[in-house]
């Protein structure tokens, strides 16, 4: 007998944070028949990272799912260069640059290439964080940070707000799809019916008492 095996491959939407990704995983992840194939950099912290690396169970929209599915990784996808690649690309310079500034990766990583680049290189490397400004001054050969803007906790929280309306409306409207999806499914079973709805119903609530503070 033949035993068909399927596959899914995700790139980065999101890193399996958010959209309709999140229906397919919770479909797939618990079936020991289907691969899910990552074929993008996925940032720590989020779904998709934990599945990457190994995972035994994830929460996806407060069900706990088993990761009994085949996992792979192309890694090679990314777009970005790695270590070797950044540093082949500066030896490249007939005439090197007399400082670098590092605006992208993970702080780890950073870190760790900057102190590279300044000892096997010589040439002085410089992390900005999130609003500074810098000057510089080829004439003296100095470079100054002269700015920096403070984040302000009341903006960031406005911001995340904001952002997680957004993420929510979205999940909603792929959660509709899929329910009527499911309820149209004439092997489904009464017991499988009265959990969807009372999970609607629990969702409801939990809006009801935000709205009503």
């Amino acid at each position: 007998m033949k035993t068909i095996h399927q596959v899914l491959s995700y790139q980065q939407v999101g890193m399996c944070e958010v959209g309709r990704i999140k229906h397919h995983l919770k479909h797939n992840l618990w079936n020991p028949k289907s691969t899910i194939l990552f074929v993008g950099y996925q940032a720590p912290g989020t779904l998709g990272y934990n599945i990457v690396n190994g995972a035994k169970k994830v929460k996806i929209f407060g069900d706990e799912i088993a990761v009994n599915a085949r996992i792979e990784y192309i890694e090679g996808y990314s777009g970005h260069a790695d270590q070797e690649g950044l540093m082949n690309f500066i030896y490249s310079f007939i005439s090197k640059p007399k400082h670098i500034f590092l605006v992208h990766g993970e702080m780890e990583s950073q870190d760790v290439l900057a102190q590279k680049i300044e000892t096997d290189i010589g040439i002085g490397v410089t992390i900005p964080e999130f609003g500074e400004t810098y000057e510089i001054n080829e004439i003296e050969d100095k470079i100054e940070m002269t700015h920096k803007i403070e984040r302000k906790i009341n903006k960031t929280l406005r911001t995340e707000i904001v952002e997680r309306l957004e993420k929510l409306k979205e999940e909603i409207k792929d959660m509709d799809t899929y329910v009527r999806q499911d309820i149209d499914d004439n092997n489904l079973k009464d017991e499988d019916i009265f959990r969807i709805n009372e999970k609607i119903k629990d969702l409801e609530k939990q809006i009801l008492n935000v709205i009503e503070g």
